[in-house]
C-alpha cells in the first residue's frame, strides 16, 4: 500500500514535470510507453528465473535498484543533468524491472493463504492499487506544490524501502527446477489455452479503455465544462467505486469466472457509455463511481483463477508472459486515443472505447472456453 501510494506520487510529479518542461502531451506518452515496453522482453524472462529460483532476493533487488534509479532524478535536477532523454531512459530501466515484484506477488501469494482464500487476498492486493489512486493525487499535489515535481521522486524512493521490509519477511518457497518439458516463456500460452483466452480478454479490456486515458481531460473542458479539479473528481470517483466493488469478490468467486470477467467488460462498457452522454459532469462522477463498482473484483478474479489454472511450478513463467502482454495495453489504447482525437471528438473516443469494451464482453460470452471457465484447477 504504501509502496503503490508512491508509485502514485512518481506518476503525478513526473507527469507534471514534463508537461511543465514541454508543454506537450506527447513527452508524457513517451515516458508511458518507456515504462511500459521494456516489460514485453523482461516479463517472460524474469517469470522463468523466478520458477527457478526463490522469489524473494529478485525482489528486493528490483525494488532497491528502482528505489536508486527513481531517487537520481531529482539528484540530476539539483545538478542540473536532467534532460528528457534521462527521463526516458530511467522510466525503460524502471519498467524492465518491475515484472519482478509485479510476478513474484502472484507466486507466492498461493503459498501464503488457503486455496479457497484465494480471492480475498487478491482482493486485498488489487486494494493496493486502487486505494493509492483515492488518496493519493491530492497528496502528490500538495507535495509538488510544496517541493517541486523532481523533489517529489525521493517520497516514492522511499516508499519502495517500505516494500523491500515486507519481502523480507516471506519465506522460501518449494522450488523444484524447470520441468523436461518446460515450455520457453510464450509458448506456455499453448499449455494453457483457457488461461491464454482469459489473458487475451484482459488485452482487450485494458487496450480498449486505453483512449478513455486520452480523451478524458478534453472531454471534460469540452462537454463537462469544467476543469481539472472535475477531471480529479471523476478519478477520485473510479477509486471510491473499485474499493468497494472489491468488497463483493468473495460474493463472486462463486460464478465461473470467465462469465464473471466478460460481464464486468460489458457492464464497464455501459457505465462508460453513460458517461460520455452525461449531461453534465455530476452525472458523469455518478457512471464513473458505479463503473468503478464493476471494476472492482476484476484483478483478483482474474489473478485466482489463472493461479488455479496453471501449476504452480509454471507460475511464474506464465505470469512473466501474462504482465509482458498486459503492460502495454493500455499506453498503446491511450495512443490509438490520442491519435484518434486528431479526427473525431472527445466525446466520439469515450464512446468508441465503451463500445470496444462492450464488444469485447459480448465476444467472450459466445466463446465457450472462456463462458464455462470456472475456478477449479484444470491441471
Amino acid at each position: 500500500m504504501i509502496s503503490g501510494l508512491g508509485d502514485t506520487f512518481t506518476w503525478m510529479a513526473l507527469t507534471w514535470y514534463l508537461v511543465e518542461r514541454t508543454h506537450s502531451g506527447a513527452a508524457v506518452g513517451t515516458m508511458l510507453l518507456c515504462f511500459s515496453l521494456p516489460t514485453v522482453i523482461t516479463g517472460g524472462l524474469i517469470g522463468k528465473w523466478l520458477d527457478r529460483r526463490q522469489p524473494r532476493p529478485l525482489m528486493i533487488a528490483d525494488n532497491l535498484a528502482r528505489a536508486l534509479l527513481i531517487g537520481l532524478i531529482p539528484l540530476f535536477d539539483k545538478l542540473g543533468w536532467l534532460p528528457l532523454t534521462t527521463v526516458y531512459i530511467i522510466s525503460a530501466l524502471m519498467g524492465a524491472l518491475s515484472p519482478a515484484t509485479r510476478v513474484g506477488t502472484r507466486l507466492l501469494t498461493p503459498y501464503l493463504v488457503p486455496d479457497e482464500d484465494l480471492e480475498s487476498a487478491n482482493g486485498a492486493l488489487a486494494l493496493t492499487e486502487q486505494l493509492p489512486g483515492v488518496i493519493g493525487p491530492a497528496l502528490a499535489g500538495v507535495a509538488i506544490a510544496a517541493w517541486g515535481a523532481p523533489q517529489t521522486l525521493i517520497l516514492d524512493a522511499i516508499s519502495f524501502l517500505a516494500l523491500i521490509a515486507a519481502i523480507a519477511t516471506m519465506p522460501n518457497i518449494p522450488r523444484e527446477g524447470p520441468k523436461e518439458d518446460a515450455p520457453k516463456s510464450w509458448t506456455i500460452l499453448r499449455r494453457y489455452p483457457t488461461a491464454a483466452l482469459v489473458t487475451v480478454l484482459s488485452f482487450v479490456f485494458f487496450f480498449a479503455y486505453g483512449p478513455t486515458e486520452a480523451a478524458l481531460p478534453l472531454f471534460v473542458k469540452e462537454f463537462l465544462h469544467s476543469n481539472a479539479a472535475g477531471m480529479g473528481m471523476l478519478w477520485s470517483a473510479v477509486g471510491v467505486g473499485s474499493a468497494l466493488g472489491s468488497l463483493g469478490i468473495a460474493w463472486l468467486a462463486r460464478y465461473p469466472a470467465g462469465r464473471t470477467m466478460a460481464g464486468i467488460s460489458l457492464l464497464w462498457g455501459l457505465c462508460q457509455t453513460a458517461t460520455a452522454f452525461a449531461p453534465s459532469l455530476p452525472y458523469a462522477i455518478a457512471a464513473f463511481f458505479f463503473g468503478g463498482i464493476i471494476w472492482g473484483p476484476y484483478l483478483a478474479i482474474e489473478t485466482s483463477f489463472l493461479q488455479r489454472t496453471v501449476d504452480k511450478s509454471e507460475h511464474g513463467t506464465f505470469f512473466g508472459v501474462h504482465t509482458a502482454l498486459l503492460a502495454p495495453s493500455m499506453p498503446l489504447g491511450a495512443a490509438l486515443g490520442g491519435a484518434l482525437l486528431l479526427k473525431i471528438s472527445s466525446q466520439q473516443v469515450l464512446f468508441g472505447a465503451a463500445l470496444a469494451c462492450l464488444l469485447g464482453g459480448i465476444a467472450a460470452l459466445c466463446i465457450p472456453g472462456l463462458r464455462k471457465a470456472d475456478p477449479e484447477r484444470e491441471y
